[in-house]
């Protein structure tokens, strides 16, 4: 978290400052809707896609999707609204994905995205935002990233064990599990697919739509999403195969009962038969 305030008292004396980013992927989606109703007294602004709340001499935006970025917030202060959003977020991740960026305000300079910060020649409210939108996103999809590695590997430890000796290592009940979580996580997955979406801030200025693709080209956005799009297919491909080794597990073993309670019969009639 960053104890850097969000200017200085007296920005003309100074010939710039920075704004510290710290953005954190709290879990599947945020009530925006019911924060708006409790942090009221805090509201910065609000739309359909974020909302801002003030914070010390700080603010912090909320994104529907899950992420929340702080700007100019002390860790303390942080770390109690934290604790005040858990009772509004929906399925908290079990591992938080955290990111940081800077914003350099040099008074008159032309805006500039470099690797680790954005140079801004004001601290325009609509740039700044914008910039709080694309971290979240780029902290977000590295939790899809993540997320779709694991069940990737999983799916992998299943096709390496029928290439190497042609078994399935997982019991029926564990190759349910693992489709039934595929499946969710994909569902999960597809459904915030949106946080690609451009903020609404960038469709109201030409230059915060520039410094929105520029952001964006910066952190890779496309790129990343083009290969969790690839992994994506690649799990719904292990899954179906997992899904008809299922079935086929299923009706040997169904086939099998059959064959037993036959069998069965059989001796009983046998039995019967010598008895009398």
């Amino acid at each position: 978290m960053s104890s850097l305030p969000s200017a200085p008292q007296n920005p003309a004396e100074a010939s710039s400052w920075i704004l510290k980013l710290d953005s954190i992927h709290l879990g599947k989606e945020i009530d925006l809707e019911a924060c708006a109703r409790v942090f009221v007294d805090r509201l910065f602004h609000v739309t359909k896609s974020e909302l801002a709340l003030r914070l010390g001499v700080g603010r912090v935006h909320l994104f529907p999707f899950g992420a929340v970025v702080f700007i100019g917030v002390e860790p303390a202060q942080a770390e109690v609204l934290l604790g005040e959003l858990a009772p509004y977020v929906e399925t908290p991740a079990s591992e938080k994905v955290v990111d940081d960026f800077l914003i350099e305000i040099q008074p008159g300079a032309r805006d500039q995205v470099r690797f680790d910060r954005v140079v801004l020649g004001e601290e325009d409210p609509l740039k700044v935002q914008v910039v709080a939108s694309v971290l979240a996103q780029s902290t977000t999809l590295e939790h899809f990233e993540k997320m779709a590695e694991d069940l990737l590997q999983k799916a992998s430890s299943v096709t390496d064990g029928m290439a190497s000796g042609g078994r399935i290592l997982l019991t029926l009940k564990q190759m349910i599990r693992f489709i039934g979580v595929a499946l969710s996580a994909r569902r999960e997955i597809v459904s915030r697919l949106s946080i690609m979406d451009a903020p609404e801030v960038a469709w109201e200025d030409r230059d915060v739509d520039k410094l929105f693709h520029d952001l964006k080209s910066n952190f890779e956005l496309s790129t990343r999403f083009r290969s969790l799009e690839y992994k994506l297919r690649l799990i719904h491909e292990s899954v179906e195969v997992i899904v008809n080794l299922t079935n086929t597990r299923r009706s040997e073993i169904l086939e099998l009962t059959i064959i037993g309670l036959i069998a069965l019969e059989i001796v009983l009639a046998l039995l019967g038969a010598f008895k009398s």
